[in-house]
């Protein structure tokens, strides 16, 4: 038991970056006549190497970025929760059918990226990603979104193109810091009222959805530079979209308005670039 602590201690000392520490951690080591190369092979799987160096396993404790897209990989070694460091972690195009336990362990991340796996629904646990920044779920199976995502409060990008997401819970009112939303084939049927706290949003793609109106607060999203509605079955806009006066694109392609319609909306938007067709707009 004595050891198993002098080993861990050994390895909280490689794992705090500092020069000093890792030095005083060899010299340690030395002294007791343990093989520090022995006691960090569990986090050998962490690395290509399969004869990993110390300075390399020092380096995997240092970085604060992670890509381990591509891999046919399942499941996660426990040992990802060690990588205390780490604020970007690719996992892209992967077999990933759940979020694992070692990820919600990682409480300095700031940008993960899930696109391209199989995933069919999030877990209560991912509040606890408290950093997160930047997040892609683009292309898996997600049916439905639970209420934690609203703790997301330092969101700014978001990805759940592709999904089959029918409706968002009404906690995503509290994304007051997002600014790209993407929904992209979705089965998206309509937009809470709450989306009137997405202050900060500057793009918001909903083409090819089954959306056939928006909310009147869809005029509160006072920061929206592009708003994409392609492929919905909507024939008419709220006279609320007249107070995004920082809109520059308004994408209309294939949605069902009337020539009346377009009209009314380039007098709702004069400095609105409205697009209704790849070859036209007004």
């Amino acid at each position: 038991m004595v050891l198993s602590n002098i080993h861990s201690q050994l390895i909280a000392l490689l794992k705090s970056g500092c020069s000093n520490n890792i030095e005083l951690a060899i010299n340690l080591a030395q002294g007791m006549g343990i093989n520090l190369l022995e006691i960090l092979r569990p986090y050998q799987v962490l690395l290509a190497s399969s004869d990993p160096s110390l300075a390399q396993y020092c380096q995997l404790f240092a970085n604060n970025s992670l890509n381990w897209s591509n891999r046919k990989l399942s499941q996660l070694p426990p040992q990802l929760r060690d990588l205390e460091a780490l604020e970007q972690l690719n996992l892209a195009n992967n077999h990933f059918t759940k979020i694992e336990e070692p990820l919600f362990d990682l409480q300095q991340l700031k940008q993960l990226n899930l696109n391209k796996n199989r995933l069919q629904d999030l877990p209560a646990e991912i509040q606890q990603w408290e950093m997160i920044e930047r997040l892609y779920f683009a292309d898996n199976n997600l049916g439905k979104l639970p209420t934690e995502i609203g703790h997301w409060r330092g969101l700014q990008d978001l990805d759940l193109s592709r999904n089959q997401l029918k409706t968002l819970p009404r906690s995503v009112g509290n994304w007051n810091q997002l600014q790209h939303l993407h929904l992209v084939r979705n089965q998206l049927l309509y937009l809470p009222d709450e989306i009137e706290g997405w202050t900060a949003l500057e793009l918001l793609d909903l083409s090819y959805n089954k959306l056939q109106e928006l909310p009147p607060n869809i005029g509160l999203l006072q920061n929206l530079r592009r708003l994409d509605l392609t492929y919905n079955p909507i024939d008419y806009l709220p006279d609320e979209i007249g107070n995004l006066s920082l809109l520059e694109e308004l994408v209309l392609y294939k949605v069902p308005i009337s020539e009346a319609e377009q009209e009314r909306l380039a007098d709702l938007l004069p400095h609105t670039k409205i697009i209704v067709n790849f070859d036209y707009f007004f």
